[in-house]
């Protein structure tokens, strides 16, 4: 379950209550979302959200899109009638008769220091998402991935399609290292995430090579390290996926990507 933490939301630029928000939520209807960072009450890579929310609105073939001078107001209006300096916000876009964005602070959780210097522990699972592309809430894919990695004990679930394909993580995407290169899926296979495309574009003009193709199964064990990508976990090393150890957080490419990216996110930061 969603925990919004903040008294004062937006809905298309009023602010409404808590209470109006989870009501909206409760009804069964298209709810297309964002999850956005802010910190020192800076919203960070607003933009590159913004354009991503708008390609699922239109990917899910609906025909109203957002306007970016109003989505950053009401972020702005969000922020300045609460007082969360570091939290995430949520957007939430869905057909209540007419479409409607609510804007809403949530209960937010960072990596520790421990696991960005160790490495999370992962674990695989044989489900897909029905369009990838799409950032789609779906109660039931949510609700059996928090049931695995509470019982797994595991900080993110590896999701593997019908032909032993990895595509990305449940709530991230990843990437393999593999001598000097960064692997991860092909575009159309995974959620274009914010964070991913930042990495691969500090890579890239860093002269780290990335390569997008087909990741099997059984060749997790070739690979030199790995690790995850997403709004809250910045570049986060993998240390096992189910049996498999690796020393990610060890591993120099890994560490020059994660040290890129920061500064990239610091750029946006006050």
């Amino acid at each position: 379950m969603i925990k919004i933490v903040s008294d004062m939301n937006v809905k298309n630029g009023e602010i409404i209550s808590k209470e109006k928000v989870e009501l909206l939520l409760n009804k069964d209807n298209v709810k297309i979302y964002e999850v956005i960072r802010v910190i020192n009450n800076k919203p960070i890579f607003l933009q590159e959200h913004f354009e991503r929310m708008n390609k699922s609105i239109s990917l899910s073939n609906i025909n109203y899109l957002i306007d970016y001078k109003d989505f950053k107001h009401n972020i702005e209006l969000l922020i300045s009638n609460n007082n969360f300096e570091n939290c995430n916000i949520r957007v939430s876009y869905l057909i209540d008769e007419e479409p409607v964005v609510l804007m809403y602070f949530v209960k937010s959780s960072y990596p520790s220091k421990e696991e960005f210097e160790n490495g999370i522990i992962t674990v695989s699972v044989k489900k897909h998402r029905e369009n990838p592309n799409v950032k789609h809430y779906e109660a039931d894919f949510k609700e059996s991935i928090d049931k695995l990695l509470k019982e797994s004990m595991a900080f993110e679930a590896i999701l593997v399609n019908e032909d032993n394909t990895i595509s990305e993580g449940s709530k991230s995407n990843v990437f393999f290292v593999k001598n000097s290169e960064l692997i991860t899926s092909k575009d159309s296979a995974v959620l274009l995430g914010v964070t991913r495309s930042k990495v691969i574009e500090v890579c890239e003009k860093n002269n780290i090579k990335v390569v997008k193709r087909e990741i099997y199964l059984d060749e997790l064990k070739t690979f030199d390290g790995a690790f995850i990508t997403g709004t809250s976990n910045d570049v986060l090393p993998i240390r096992k996926i189910d049996d498999i150890t690796y020393n990610s957080s060890n591993n120099e490419i890994i560490k020059k990507a994660s040290k890129l990216y920061i500064n990239e996110m610091q750029k946006n930061t006050p």
